[in-house]
């Protein structure tokens, strides 16, 4: 008999974790997962899937807008109309239905999923704070995989509505006839993608001197010409949102990058912040058995 609750303990349900627990099993391992919210993580819920749907779906209403070259192909389209909170509900249908799968994998390996927010005690111990209280459990290894969450600089107050970071973004709450996006990371991209094919102008905010900084030159260029010149969105770079407040309008406070004196002071309906992800660290017990955290650490 082991000493230890499981073999191997994972804090997050993410992609991550799932991935490691099926491998665990695999391996022969007495294995439990952890989760505070919603099986699959960000990638899931409030990342990639969702925001794929969208983009699916708002490409579609682009190309039966596009009546030209519909025309040439033989094709009319008129009176062209959609329901945003269709579109929303496609993206939401299909998140479920992974996340029911992602589920259902790991009931039938015998993997324990428990509810509430995992910490790390010590080498060996997890505690766990769910709705009928605190409970301590025993791994002979612990593995975390927490996941990120949006990074909101200083200046910037979020409302989750009318200010807003991904998280709000992928449930398609409105379809704002004017929106700023800060960032023009894959975030903000995809967005402005989503944002103009559904009818919105926008207003793309860069910190640093060009778009897209963090793509290959080649790659940034590319998308620059087909993503963003064409369409109907407004750049700004070398350019710092200073202050965002939230409201109707909402007001931005546009500042010089390098001197950071304001510059201009724009309006918008509403405001999207893409300016990246961090690691989810915040009050896991790291500081229990001596892990420092690099502030640094970005994910764009």
């Amino acid at each position: 008999m082991s000493e230890f609750d499981y073999d191997l303990v994972i804090i997050g349900a993410g992609v991550g974790g799932h991935g490691a627990a099926l491998h665990a099993v695999k391996c022969g391992l007495k294995t439990a997962i952890i989760e505070a919210k919603d099986m699959g993580g960000t990638c899931v819920n409030r990342g990639c899937i969702p925001s794929k749907a969208l983009l699916a779906a708002s490409g579609k209403v682009r190309e039966l807008k596009d009546t030209a070259h519909l025309k040439d192909l033989g094709i009319q389209v008129q009176d062209l109309q959609f329901d945003e909170s269709v579109i929303a509900n496609h993206a939401t249908n299909l998140v479920n239905k992974i996340r029911g799968d992602l589920t259902n994998s790991l009931k039938r390996l015998n993997v324990d999923t428990i509810r509430g927010w995992g910490k790390v005690v010590d080498l060996h111990k997890v505690s766990v704070l769910g709705d009928s209280g605190e409970k301590i459990i025993t791994a002979q290894d612990i593995m975390l995989c927490p996941g990120s969450i949006p990074f909101v600089p200083p200046g910037i107050e979020i409302d989750h509505q009318t200010v807003f970071t991904s998280d709000e973004a992928v449930k398609l709450g409105s379809v704002p006839q004017w929106v700023a996006i800060i960032g023009s990371g894959y975030i903000g991209l995809e967005f402005s993608d989503i944002y103009t094919a559904l009818g919105s102008e926008v207003t793309m905010i860069e910190a640093l001197d060009t778009l897209m900084p963090g793509f290959d030159p080649e790659i940034s260029k590319l998308a620059e010409r087909i993503l963003i010149k064409p369409r109907d969105i407004e750049t700004y770079v070398g350019v710092l949102a200073k202050t965002v407040k939230p409201g109707s309008p909402v007001v931005i406070e546009l500042a010089d990058m390098k001197t950071k004196e304001v510059i201009d002071t724009i309006e918008v309906d509403a405001c999207l912040v893409a300016t990246g992800r961090i690691p989810a660290t915040k009050n896991l017990g790291l500081e229990n058995v001596g892990i420092t955290i690099d502030r640094r650490v970005l994910f764009l």
